[in-house]
């Protein structure tokens, strides 16, 4: 009966066809060692010159003995973590479950010695085994059981540990500073940033054999890399995941659970950083597609644009970064990778692995779809049996099953849900730039400088009169120009009013169809209220929650109307004088359990005490307005100090009224829009607040602006004075 028998060369080229690159090869020794329970792994490369060299990797593990050296080590494919499933010491589930480790150090060089130290319980003490490889062996020979294998083993020297240590020589590959820099980008990106799922494992990379004056570099410059603002007293051998936990404009996180649906919350840093809830309901199975299990989630989203990047490294104290520091930071950490047990499955994350389409998205629709370079994700799989996504053995990705078609599914709905979110803030906030309507540059033209300074050079007989006409047409171009401005302010005012009115009818349809559909459920129930079924227990359940449903919207429709009256355009009578002062303690008033509850700090620099002239309501209006931003801003970004100032000065005709706060400050890029209608930071405002607060000020002769030059937020309001 005939049998397989593989040639000997089986070896090199298994090696060399399941292990891509050396970077790979070196990652499953430093997975074997996390499988023997070791709290490090230490990898050291030398190489002297082109084609000689030495790569040491070690680790304080359980060690094997010389019967795990036959029975396991030396049986490719062997089954035994896949049987045994989580480590002997530390119950660590096992990464190593393919049986390939020994076609690594096959693939890193020629030359194997592999020392191991073990507790032998039987007679406890350590014993060393000892295997000396050289792979020409596998390629001379003919046959792979032809090749005999010396084993060694024998009392520990005084002073060993448990663990194994391997030297491998003739290396196979030039250790360039390139190769190096993609070693330790794959090593920073080997175990997940966030879910730690064991800080007592520790990656040690040294480089120190490669030096500025044989190599042109020094090794341990690349595994220091860019400081994120780590620890400075921490190994400096140890290769560190970047810290990118809070490094993000927009950020999505939450659970899938077995049966698809989504649970999880949105942030947007460049808003207010208030979380917003997300869920989405389970999708049913397509025909190609099998349960993938539970998985978590996490993405950080990125705007490109330059100014956006400098200010996010500004905003969580990383300025000392650099425009080119701070792009390479997050061009390493780009892509979406799938991690299990905390360790990436390559080469999902990689720049070059766009597994879920993105770029090929992003083409059909750039203004809103998030390209390669503005995400970093992980996704955090159970194991094999529970979801059905099974890795390669070739370490190079997952199978291309049912499981993984459900789950390419479930990440991209997800993301189109994520996108439909930012695009709608990036609107919004006005991202994009517009052209200036400003008129001041026309006014410098209509001076007509340049034709005056050349009739200058005219002889007198001819200037005088020329001058009096340029003169003339000068003035009333800036009449004219004048009389345009006051058009265009009052075209303005009516445009605001009419977007607030569409905003307002917006917010309004939604809080009525909401009372519309609850009231209408509870009226169609009402007979069976008390009916001993289902529908009845149902119905009393759910009774409370519908009803308080019902007065939170009317109570919101409530808030729009009384927002409105101000600006509604109603008779008022005459003008009254105001107490301004009085206005402002009011107003606070209606803040108090807010400012209390936030641990706000309200201040009053009121060296007088004003009267204007206008309409309460008006003032009311814009102060609760502005302190109601204040608040929201204070209570929802981090800060030491929290304090909303009052001060009060008379100006001229004028009274000012300045409210300032030690919140976050409005970046410049925003200015321009602060009053525009449906313009908002809040993730879940209206935008029509400020706008009201300025309509309402212009309807009492009065105005409200914001101050750029103050140091604090701050938002001033002019009123005339009484006499």
């Amino acid at each position: 009966m005939a049998k397989l028998r593989p040639r000997a060369r089986i070896v090199r080229t298994i090696g060399d066809q399941l292990i891509s690159g050396p970077e790979a090869a070196l990652i499953e020794l430093v997975k074997n060692s996390y499988d023997a329970d070791s709290p490090y792994v230490y990898i050291s490369i030398s190489q002297p010159v082109a084609g000689v060299g030495r790569i040491i990797v070690k680790d304080e593990g359980h060690g094997m003995s010389a019967e795990d050296l036959v029975s396991k080590w030396l049986e490719p494919a062997t089954n035994d973590k896949l049987e045994r499933r989580y480590s002997p010491v530390k119950g660590r589930p096992m990464l190593g479950a393919k049986g390939v480790g020994r076609f690594a150090s096959a693939r890193l060089g020629r030359m194997l010695l592999l020392r191991s130290t073990k507790l032998n319980n039987e007679a406890s003490k350590l014993e060393t085994s000892e295997i000396v490889l050289d792979w020409k062996q596998f390629e001379d020979a003919t046959y792979l059981d032809q090749v005999d294998i010396d084993i060694t083993s024998g009392p520990a020297e005084d002073g060993a540990v448990p663990g194994v240590f391997m030297e491998i020589e003739g290396l196979r590959d030039q250790w360039t500073r390139k190769q190096l820099e993609l070693l330790v980008r794959e090593l920073r990106r080997l175990t997940s940033p966030i879910l730690s799922y064991d800080d007592e494992f520790r990656v040690l990379l040294d480089l120190s054999g490669f030096v500025q004056e044989t190599h042109g570099f020094n090794g341990q410059d690349l595994v220091a890399g860019v400081s994120l603002g780590e620890e400075e007293d921490g190994d400096p051998l140890e290769i560190r995941p970047f810290s990118i936990d809070k490094i993000y404009h927009y950020m999505v996180s939450g659970d899938f659970d077995e049966a698809g649906a989504f649970v999880g919350k949105f942030v947007n840093q460049r808003g207010d950083n208030i979380p917003q809830e997300i869920t989405i309901p389970a999708s049913p199975l397509l025909s190609d597609e099998s349960p993938c299990g539970r998985f978590s989630l996490r993405l950080n989203i990125y705007d490109r644009e330059s100014d956006a990047v400098l200010e996010l490294f500004d905003k969580l104290d990383l300025g000392g970064i650099g425009r080119r520091d701070a792009k390479k930071i997050l061009d390493e950490n780009i892509g979406i990778g799938i991690y299990r047990t905390g360790f990436r499955i390559r080469p999902y994350g990689d720049a070059e692995t766009d597994w879920l389409e993105l770029e090929r998205l992003r083409v059909q629709n750039p203004s809103r779809k998030l390209g390669l370079n503005q995400v970093w994700g992980m996704v955090d799989i159970q194991g094999e049996r529970e979801s059905g996504l099974i890795e390669r053995s070739s370490r190079e990705g997952l199978e291309h099953n049912g499981s993984f078609s459900r789950i390419k599914r479930l990440v991209a709905s997800l993301l189109s849900h994520v996108e439909a979110i930012r695009q709608d803030f990036r609107e919004s906030a006005g991202m994009s730039r517009k052209a200036s309507t400003d008129t001041e540059n026309v006014k410098n033209k209509a001076s007509l400088s340049a034709t005056a300074r050349a009739v200058s050079a005219l002889p007198p007989q001819y200037r005088q009169k020329i001058e009096r006409a340029i003169e003339k047409d000068s003035l009333e171009l800036k009449t004219s120009i004048a009389e345009l401005e006051t058009y265009q302010q009052a075209l303005a005012s009516h445009s605001t009013l009419g977007l607030v009115m569409a905003q307002v009818l917006h917010d309004g349809r939604r809080f009525l169809s909401d009372i519309t559909t609850r009231s209408s459920r509870l009226s169609k129930g009402a007979l069976r209220l008390m009916e001993e079924s289902e529908f009845g227990a149902h119905y009393r359940e759910t009774f409370p929650a519908n009803a308080a449903s019902i007065h939170g919207s009317s109570m919101q429709l409530s808030k729009i109307f009384k927002s409105l009256d101000p600006i509604s355009g109603k008779r008022r009578g005459r003008p009254s004088n105001v107490d301004v002062q009085s206005v402002i303690e009011k107003c606070l008033a209606l803040f108090s359990d807010a400012l209390e509850d936030g641990g706000v700090i309200v201040s009053r620099e009121l060296n007088v005490q004003p009267v204007a002239v206008g309409y309460e309501s008006d003032l009311m209006a814009a102060l609760i307005n502005i302190i109601d931003n204040a608040v929201h801003w204070l209570c929802s970004a981090p800060s030491d100090r929290k304090e909303i100032i009052f001060t009060l000065i008379e100006s001229g005709q004028y009274v000012k009224i300045s409210v300032s706060n030690t919140g976050p400050l409005i970046a410049d890029r925003y200015f321009d829009r602060l009053f525009t209608p449906s313009f908002t930071l809040k993730t879940e405002g209206s935008g029509i607040g400020l706008a009201i607060a300025r309509e309402a000020m212009r309807a009492s002769k009065g105005d409200v602006a914001f101050d750029k030059e103050n140091d604090l937020t701050t938002f001033v309001i002019e009123m005339r004075r009484a006499q």
